[in-house]
């Protein structure tokens, strides 16, 4: 606390008064610090605002983000004063970033008022850009301070946008803060049948399980998914092997990689319109994310470049459409090709998917959903109507569960040594046993202790990840187990990261014989097994 007040002080006097605010951002950051710097300060903020005048950009703004952490509306007139007034474009944002944890209702006015303005500037750039004449005269208010920052290095990790890159981020600021007090409307997805154009995207080597599935629409098979025309959606949810689906944009064509270009390419496919089309009408604007799934911009710099694209993006498209970090509503999905252009596709997650909502709990080591029901898909032809299933580490159960309503099962046991799993999966069965007569029993036990009073027609199973050098040990003592739980060709579904030492286990344990192998993952190695018990 003594360096705090040494801070103050010495900032009193003009001295290193940049780095002295700096130091303090840095300090309370910390709340305990914070609620003792502003004791000391009893709610006199007369320094800090008598900052907001200071010739350098960088301590105005320092000293309006220390403000707007104080959290004390008393300091919101002060801060919308000096950011009217503020002429350094880099310095605007930070302003409204220090305002927007305040209670700002009723400056609302002038912040729609800014956007309305901004739009029409940007909206003249672009329109200067597209007919090759310079817009660089829209933005020569940047000032020299601002070029001798940039100099300086504190931007040079970001490429450069254009002359309006800091408006644009001021603008998705504003837009930010407004929406944060309007009412955000619903959008209902209509077009279920037909459907629109679409790609279900799938295990990479297994599309062809989700494809056998569909009976409606033109069907079209490929790597990692099934591509569909006029197909039923209603039909379509009901298919579980499938990942996501995802909806390419008509007319689309592959995108320059260039950042300059993408956001008024984007533009360029109205989007809105073909939003609009697929859903019911609520004048309402369409909430987005971008993801972008490329390797050409560096992990560390990946989230700036997709704020700049949306920045812009949301300039043009006129509040039609508006980045949102939470409740999107769309996902505008950037898929880079090898040629390094990008597809656009969208996700909609105003089309209900509720195949795996009896996934409510899980854990870092649970068996994804679809990779499980693709898994209980595969294992299908050896499965039996009313068989005695087991799964001796079944985790949050997602594999069992998979399993129990694909083919109706009596009775259904899930076994696993963590308690944690065991309460996660009976959570998890709660809604759907609702709609079936037979439970699913779980028993949180270590299977090599587990002991049963009749054997089982069934074990489904994805196996722990024992160490390389214990892999063959512990799958024999895995068969020598199952053994003594098993009927007479009984049949075991196995998913295994170590598929070498569960099937040489199976060679050298007597009475075990492989009907089927399917590879799951190549680059892990996953590989579901079907075995056939015979004592």
């Amino acid at each position: 606390m003594a360096r705090l007040e040494q801070l103050i002080e010495q900032i009193g006097k003009d001295r290193e008064v940049r780095r002295n605010l700096i130091e303090i951002r840095q300090n309370i950051s910390d709340e305990s610090l914070r609620r003792r710097f502003l004791q000391q300060l009893g709610g006199d903020y007369s320094l800090l605002v008598s900052l907001l005048e200071h010739e350098d950009p960088k301590v105005r703004r320092n000293a309006a983000l220390i403000l707007g952490m104080t959290e004390d509306d008393s300091v919101l007139p002060a801060l919308m004063s000096a950011w009217e007034k503020e002429e350094t474009l880099y310095v605007r944002e930070d302003y409204l970033k220090a305002v927007s944890g305040l209670d700002y209702r009723e400056y609302l006015p002038r912040l729609e008022e800014r956007i309305h303005r901004l739009s029409e500037v940007l909206e003249a750039s672009e329109k200067a850009a597209e007919s090759e004449q310079s817009g660089a005269e829209l933005c020569t208010e940047v000032s020299e301070s601002e070029r001798e920052e940039e100099a300086a290095g504190e931007t040079a990790e970001n490429p450069l946008w254009d002359n309006n890159r800091h408006l644009l981020a001021e603008l998705a600021r504003l837009r930010q803060m407004t929406e944060r007090y309007e009412k955000h409307g619903h959008h209902r997805f209509i077009k279920m049948n037909p459907a629109p154009e679409l790609l279900l995207r799938t295990n990479v080597l297994h599309a062809d399980v989700t494809a056998k599935q569909i009976n409606s629409g033109i069907v079209h098979v490929m790597r990692g998914g099934v591509h569909i025309k006029g197909g039923n959606l209603q039909e379509l949810m009901k298919v579980r092997t499938w990942t996501e689906c995802l909806f390419p944009i008509p007319g689309a064509r592959p995108i320059p990689g260039d950042e300059k270009m993408i956001a008024s390419r984007l533009r360029d496919l109205k989007i809105w319109n073909y939003l609009n089309f697929l859903h019911e009408e609520s004048g309402q604007p369409f909430r987005y994310r971008i993801e972008l799934k490329n390797s050409s911009v560096p992990a560390q710099k990946r989230g700036e470049y997709i704020r700049r694209i949306a920045s812009r993006l949301d300039a043009l498209e006129k509040g039609k459409m508006r980045n949102s970090n939470s409740d999107y509503e769309v996902e505008l999905r950037l898929i880079e090709r090898r040629d390094q252009t990008l597809v656009p596709m969208l996700k909609l997650f105003t089309l209900p998917d509720t195949r795996f909502a009896y996934r409510k709990e899980t854990t870092a080591q649970s068996t994804a959903a679809s990779t499980a029901a693709l898994a209980a898909a595969l294992a299908a032809p050896y499965l039996k109507e009313g068989a005695q299933v087991l799964d001796p580490f079944c985790g949050v159960g997602t594999l069992l569960i998979e399993r129990y309503l694909l083919c109706p099962a009596d009775p259904v046991y899930g076994v696993d040594r963590y308690a944690e799993a065991i309460e996660k999966a009976r959570v998890n069965s709660e809604t759907i046993q609702d709609t079936r007569h037979a439970p699913i029993h779980y028993v949180n036990k270590d299977f090599f202790d587990f002991t049963h009073a009749y054997p089982f027609d069934e074990i489904i199973t994805h196996l722990p990840d024992p160490q390389e050098a214990e892999a063959e040990a512990f799958c024999e003592q895995f068969l020598t187990k199952a053994a003594t739980l098993l009927k007479d060709s009984a049949v075991l579904a196995v998913l295994t990261d170590v598929p070498a030492a569960l099937k040489k286990a199976a060679a050298g344990a007597g009475g075990y014989a492989i009907c089927d192998e399917f590879l799951l993952n190549e680059r892990a190695g996953t590989t579901e097994l079907i075995l056939r018990y015979d004592r």
